[in-house]
This record gives structure tokens, sequence and C-alpha cells, in this order.
């Protein structure tokens, strides 16, 4: 079964892009700035993104991605509503009364450290597919996912084996990819008819346009 997106004078929902990068973005500079140590030290304040974790990048990222499924953007709905789910997960796990803090606490911290390099790798695995999915998009788009996966692998890495240097070096990777996020949310919403030009974003692959015989049936 093919499904076919309609042209963008049929849809009913806007581009939800803009939303689920911005609300990723904001969420990963908080959450980067706070695992590097930036003003709050390292390892402190990190609770304090329940909220944010859960409402922000949670829920309003996984609608973001929702509408993008409903506008046909397969790649773009997988992104947001898997990062949105993860978020969520992450928020809830900070939630006091959720039961995994306490189930947390309950484990030896070696082995916590290593379900958490588990979690990283599996995510890492998932990001490479996504920046692979990326490699004829633009520059902005490749900055944003490629510090994306050096921010989870360095993470992983600083998991299993213990060592804050390198955990903290994944960190300053989620800021920048953090801030490549916004930037390319203010693309999409920044442009010649709101703003006075559009923001460059490097494109550099110019795709061959296939003519879908299907597709014009909503021309009719």
């Amino acid at each position: 079964i093919r499904i076919i997106a309609p042209p963008v004078q049929f849809r009913r929902f806007g581009n939800a892009a803009a939303l689920g990068l911005i609300t990723f973005g904001i969420c990963t500079v908080q959450q980067s700035m706070m695992d590097a140590g930036i003003s709050v030290g390292y390892g402190h304040g990190t609770n304090s993104m329940a909220g944010q974790s859960i409402a922000v990048a949670g829920v309003a990222q996984f609608a973001a991605g929702l509408w993008q499924i409903a506008n046909g953007d397969t790649f773009e709905g997988a992104a947001f509503t898997s990062f949105g789910a993860s978020w969520f997960a992450k928020g809830l796990a900070q939630f006091p009364g959720s039961g995994v803090i306490a189930y947390q606490e309950s484990e030896s911290p070696e082995v916590a450290r290593k379900q958490r390099g588990i979690i990283a790798l599996t995510w890492g695995i998932w990001v490479f597919i996504l920046l692979a999915g990326n490699v004829k998009s633009h520059v902005a788009n490749i900055v944003l996912f490629s510090t994306l996966n050096l921010e989870i692998d360095f993470e992983c890495a600083g998991a299993w084996t213990g060592n804050e240097r390198i955990t903290k070096a994944g960190a300053w990777f989620g800021f920048f990819c953090g801030l490549s996020a916004m930037y390319n949310a203010a693309a999409i919403l920044l442009n010649e008819e709101n703003f006075w030009f559009n923001l460059p974003v490097g494109n550099w692959y110019t795709p061959v346009p296939i003519q879908d015989e299907e597709a014009a049936i909503y021309d009719e």
C-alpha cells in the first residue's frame, strides 16, 4: 500500500516541523547546560527539567510528530514522535511519586550507570539512521543530527567508562545540537514574507523531481 501525501493546499494541518524543532532545541540546550556543569555545577539541577521534559520536549514534540505524519512527512514524524516519547519518559523518571526514582536508587551506581549506557547505545543507532537519511538535506540539518549523534555517543561512552570528562564533552555537543535545532526552527519561521530575508541553511543537493501520476488527482 502506497500512501500519497496530498499537496500543501489540500492539507488540513500546517507545517509542524518548527514546533518539533524548537521544543527539542530548547530542552536540549537546558539539559546540556546542566549536564556540562554550566552555572549550576556538574550533576546538579537536572531534576528541575521534569516539567519541561514532559510538557515541552515530550507532549508538544510528540504532537508535532503526529501532525507531520498526517502531512505525509514520515521522516520528521518518526523523528519527532520517537524523541518526544523519549523526553516524556525522561521527565517521568525524574518526577517524584512515579516510582522510577525509588527503583533507580535501589540499584547499585555501577549497574545504573551501565543501564544508561545501554539506553544511549540504542538511541545512538537510531540517530545514526536519521543522520544517514539527512545526507541529501541542507547543511543545517546535517549539523543538527551530527552533533546529536556525537552527544549520544559520548554519553554512552561516558556512562560505560564512568568518565566524567567524556560525559561533559557529550553535553557540549548537545548544547550545540540544541542551538542548531533552534536555528532550523527559525529558518522555517523567518522568511521573506515576515522577515527581511530567508535564513541560510546551506542547500547543496538538488533532487531530480519525480512526476507522481497519483498525486496529480488532487490538481483536478
